[in-house]
């Protein structure tokens, strides 16, 4: 188990409080579990989507702190093994580069889609994109009994108890989506899926309104979707994608609508231009 320093413990408190003042408080863990994860299976459930499961002993025992439970990845740089970075800093950034150069894992966040604890897996949902960066490309190319490393991270959402719901999404937020419908969610959520084309639709057991925003910037046409949503506003509302998408709708939810910034839960999955590490 790591043994975080005064100092990492510290910084973890602060950062936490800090986040709690701009968004809505999300689900925490006090230990960031970190091990080496084994590929089992791969399905390709899509035209855009590829489902990997993952072994590792210790699945026997983690615990998800919520349905949209994240997690970091490490992929080892090509043709080099996997060196895990030092589990005894709450920052697994500042861990990472601390290693030589030559062996510093890549790091990207994801979902864990499913988690079967009687197994010791979990699922894990991939939206393919070429080789754009060191995820896709791994999981374009990962095949049963290719290591990769896991970092425990969090969830984010965490409703109140009464109250309507809004969920919003782009393709890199559905895994998480689909996680959090299939947990349940309040009667008349409202869902939003903004999607590149009709091929990356996944099935929701819930409805969802689909945008197509074609070569349209990211966050547009869900946007204006929100903005025309009729009145009560929503007591809690979920947004995670692309960063403007993401950003653009927690304004118009705070700024138009009135809603205390401390009930949207809101994240960047990735930002148009930029690698998110």
């Amino acid at each position: 188990m790591p043994r975080y320093s005064t100092l990492d413990q510290l910084q973890l408190k602060v950062l936490t409080k800090a986040a709690g003042l701009l968004t809505a408080t999300p689900n925490q863990r006090a230990v960031f579990d970190q091990f080496v994860i084994t590929v089992t299976a791969v399905a390709d459930i899509g035209p855009h989507l590829r489902r990997v499961t993952f072994h590792a002993p210790e699945f026997a025992g983690y615990r998800v702190t919520g349905p949209d439970e994240c997690f970091g990845l490490l992929v080892p740089p090509p043709g080099r093994p996997l060196t895990m970075p030092s589990e005894d800093r709450v920052n697994v950034r500042t861990a990472i580069r601390a290693l030589p150069a030559a062996d510093q894992p890549d790091l990207r966040w994801y979902t864990v889609r499913a988690h079967r604890p009687e197994a010791a897996e979990i699922d894990v949902d991939f939206v393919l994109h070429g080789d754009a960066g060191p995820g896709t490309r791994w999981a374009s190319r990962a095949g049963a009994g290719a290591s990769v490393g896991f970092r425990a991270g969090n969830s984010g959402y965490r409703p109140p108890s009464t109250g309507s719901v809004l969920l919003v999404a782009d393709e890199t937020a559905l895994p998480a989506l689909c996680a959090i419908v299939e947990a349940g969610v309040p009667a008349g959520t409202r869902i939003f899926a903004e999607v590149p084309t009709e091929d990356f639709h996944v099935d929701v057991d819930a409805a969802v309104t689909w945008l197509h925003r074609g070569t349209d910037a990211p966050g547009s046409h869900v946007l204006r979707a929100v903005t025309d949503l009729p009145g009560p506003t929503p007591a809690y509302a979920w947004v995670c994608g692309e960063s403007s998408l993401a950003t653009a709708v927690r304004r118009h939810l705070v700024k138009d609508r009135g809603l205390d910034r401390r009930s949207v839960m809101f994240s960047g999955y990735w930002k148009v231009g930029a690698a998110r590490t």
